[in-house]
């Protein structure tokens, strides 16, 4: 549908402004032509991610801003005015520029979503599944178990559980849980693969592109996928890498909106490898560098650390369309753009916007 044939772009642009971001997310989706006018005009679609960089000790963030800049980058501590980041809360995950928050301390985890530019927040019904195992001596991580996703074509925010034991085994299970904004409980999702389904937590679980994902557990480990659209569980295309048999040298990540997974051979290579037109392939390689978790590529930059400092690199090769080229990232240690306190382990990284999406249209009404 060529839209510029029925009414000029300044009035398409002047209809798209009125709309939400959710909207607006949608409304890509419909031309190429519309695609480009709220790329390019509309104000909030041309906000790039920033880095946000979250302390798990502290529950505190900070983003890095000029990251395509990285000799002016400077570190800023965000703003909790609310008081959303308390103790014992950490970061599930970053979407469109909604944080999903998860506090440690109630069984299961408490999940809430907030927006920090707008200062809603949407409390999420808890979370009672028969999957919680937990060892005598072990204090669980909750947050580890959930993931925070967004559908393009639905519009539709939703949380995604998984079973797993936080005692080091990999569990298994039968159902995943997942909860909609908006819908009042969680429900079950069963795994309808045979000898159901087997979670390596220490891989991370990651929303990305339409769909939630984790590695299986066992000597030969593949990624699952949840679609949140459809909500079925599926295994992707066979790894183009062997993984280490460790199970934590290696992990999910996004790349530029696509899945991902970091290996690292023990020594001082670090690959990452992209899945791109079903096809798995290598991306970059980093030497003597260690990458963030679990978001590390911002635009035409990436960010590696070193302890607790975090440097910024510029891909020194364009990729092709057909994954042939990679971008190298040597040993030099790029630009400082943020040099955080404490332990290297302390410390996650995430995508953040500004936004002006609303929460309170997803809240439930209380009953007559």
């Amino acid at each position: 549908m060529a839209a510029e044939k029925y009414f000029s772009t300044d009035v398409l642009l002047d209809i798209l402004q009125r709309l939400p971001p959710s909207s607006l997310r949608r409304a890509r989706l419909v031309c190429r032509h519309w695609r480009d006018v709220v790329d390019d005009r509309t104000t909030e679609m041309q906000s790039r991610a920033k880095p946000l960089i979250w302390d798990t000790c502290s529950a505190e963030a900070y983003v890095v801003n000029n990251l395509s800049a990285p000799w002016k980058a400077t570190c800023k501590h965000m703003a909790d005015p609310a008081n959303y980041f308390r103790a014992g809360t950490q970061m599930v995950g970053t979407c469109n520029g909604l944080l999903c928050l998860c506090s440690n301390k109630e069984p299961g985890g408490a999940i809430t979503v907030v927006n920090l530019a707008t200062r809603q927040k949407l409390p999420i019904p808890p979370l009672r599944p028969k999957g919680l195992v937990v060892g005598r001596h072990v204090r669980p991580e909750w947050d580890k178990a959930y993931s925070f996703g967004y559908h393009p074509i639905t519009g539709r925010y939703k949380v995604v559980h998984v079973p797993c034991s936080f005692d080091g085994v990999v569990y298994e299970f039968d159902a995943v849980h997942v909860l909609t904004l908006g819908e009042a409980a969680w429900r079950e999702v069963p795994v309808v693969i045979p000898g159901g389904a087997k979670c390596n937590l220490n891989a991370g679980i990651i929303s990305v592109d339409g769909a939630t994902h984790w590695f299986t557990g066992g000597d030969s480990p593949t990624v699952m996928s949840f679609d949140l659209r459809d909500e079925r569980i599926t295994s992707t295309r066979p790894l183009s890498a062997a993984l280490p048999a460790g199970r934590d040298r290696y992990h999910l990540t996004e790349v530029h909106g696509r899945l991902g997974f970091a290996v690292c051979d023990g020594s001082v290579t670090t690959e990452v490898w992209v899945l791109d037109n079903a096809t798995w392939s290598c991306w970059y390689t980093f030497r003597r560098q260690d990458i963030p978790r679990p978001h590390f590529a911002y635009g035409e930059y990436v960010l590696t650390r070193e302890s607790s400092s975090f440097y910024g690199h510029q891909r020194k090769a364009m990729l092709v369309s057909l994954g042939g080229t990679v971008g190298h990232v040597g040993r030099a240690k790029g630009t400082l753009v943020a040099k955080m306190k404490g332990e290297c382990y302390c410390y996650r990284t995430f995508a953040y916007v500004k936004t002006t999406e609303p929460l309170n249209c997803f809240r439930q009404k209380p009953r007559r």
